[in-house]
């Protein structure tokens, strides 16, 4: 430790002795934790272990002892509060609208109105005004995490299609399906030679029966033993690893129509027939053709400054000035303000979420308002709409994600424990 952080952690140390008197007279403001330049306080834990407890089912609240929850959730709080550090230090900023649009998602994921939502929460003892908090300290976690850790993973075309290829052979056709029909003629545990007869016999009869035309669902009903013998036999729709493993081998080898010969198990004897097939369905999307202006955020231009440039741009287009023209002047995306602020075809997904809500709410070359994301403040036109196949497209963003996931999850925590290895951090909570 240098000599300026050794004069600030004396300096720290001395105001905190200075003070205990004071917080010692009330328990609910006791410093539990010193984390580098901020402090947890006792009744910012206390509303943390109780919404933990909320989370928990009666036999885990029972099985693990307070003491230790307390422990857990202050060690969460001190990797939190180093985060909203950095948050604060970059003048990172979550807005009130996206809190409540959180919430909105929140609530609309649980089936419940916004007021509803409330309703609940006030029911478990949670503020609105401390739910907010949690909500606003999650997002600037996300943020920071994005800032520092998330730009960093990359995954390539090559990974990808690997990827995609070792989930083929590990899985096999995952997106074909297979309409079936069953008819089981059973046979009990440890079945005699002559009951295994008698139930091979019935199954040629049924087989005989087909090849005669009868249909396969009365044939069901007359004779098979399967629970869903009065359903016809109709197994629905199935994928091959939904498949019992004595029927797969079949199934792949039958065409439409077909049905198959008795198949011996210690159960009895099945017999299946294929009804329909069917890949998967294409999966259409909406592409967009959009480009934008951005006006970034910093220790000179203020959200409200930022907003103000971006209604004066809007004006200008509006009275017939170029956008084009405009954002090669104006924009702070450098990577998009050299072709005039157009970022292409984009496809859903591929941008931010509250850059993409405003974009798909506009008509085509109507201009947004000024749109706030985390990377600043927007001016979104979109030039075009257009309907394209996605399927391969998809099962390929899958795969990216899976594969950005992992990374993402092996660099943030990498990140985090050098993090919380650098910091000073000094524990009070038995004190």
């Amino acid at each position: 430790m240098n000599k300026f952080n050794t004069l600030k952690l004396a300096t720290l140390l001395l105001l905190s002795c200075i003070f205990t008197p004071l917080v010692a007279q009330d328990s609910i403001n006791r410093i539990v934790a010193i984390v580098d330049k901020g402090v947890i306080l006792q009744s910012q834990l206390d509303e943390q272990v109780k919404q933990t407890l909320q989370r928990l089912t009666p036999e885990q609240r029972t099985s693990i002892s307070r003491v230790d929850i307390e422990k857990r959730v202050l060690d969460r709080m001190i990797i939190t509060e180093l985060q909203l550090q950095i948050a604060r230090r970059s003048a990172i900023k979550i807005s009130d609208d996206e809190i409540n649009d959180s919430i909105d998602r929140i609530a609309s994921g649980n089936k419940l109105t916004a007021d509803d939502f409330l309703n609940v929460l006030q029911k478990d003892g949670i503020s609105l005004n401390s739910f907010k908090n949690s909500i606003r300290d999650q997002m600037l976690v996300r943020r920071v995490q994005s800032s520092y850790v998330h730009h960093e993973v990359k995954v390539s075309e090559q990974e990808v299609q690997s990827f995609l290829k070792l989930l083929e052979q590990s899985e096999g056709d995952q997106s074909s399906e297979y309409h079936l029909g069953h008819i089981l003629i059973a046979t009990p545990e440890n079945a005699t030679a002559k009951q295994l007869k008698k139930a091979k016999k019935k199954a040629s009869i049924v087989l005989a029966a087909l090849k005669q035309g009868k249909q396969f669902s009365t044939l069901s009903i007359s004779h098979s033993d399967a629970s869903n013998a009065l359903e016809g036999g109709d197994l629905g729709w199935l994928k091959l690893a939904q498949m019992p493993s004595l029927l797969k081998p079949y199934v792949e080898e039958m065409q439409v129509g077909d049905y198959s010969d008795a198949i011996q198990s210690p159960s009895g004897f099945h017999i299946i027939k294929l009804y329909e097939t069917r890949g998967q369905e294409k999966v259409m999307v909406t592409k967009t053709h959009v480009r934008h202006i951005l006006i970034k955020i910093n220790a000179l231009v203020s959200d409200q400054v930022a907003q103000e440039r971006l209604l004066n741009l809007k004006t200008r287009i509006e009275n017939g000035e170029d956008f084009a023209t405009l954002a090669r002047a104006n924009s702070e995306d450098r990577g998009s303000a050299i072709t005039g602020g157009d970022l292409k075809w984009v496809q859903p997904g591929a941008l931010v979420p509250a850059f993409e809500s405003a974009m798909n709410n506009l008509a085509i070359n109507q201009l947004s308002q000024p749109v706030q994301t985390q990377f600043g403040w927007h001016l979104i036109q979109v030039l075009g709409r257009e309907q394209q196949d996605n399927t391969q497209l998809m099962r390929e963003a899958q795969a990216r994600s899976q594969l950005q996931q992992r990374k993402a999850d092996a660099a943030i925590e990498a990140w985090l424990t050098k993090l919380r290895d650098e910091a000073y951090v000094e524990y009070r909570l038995n004190n």
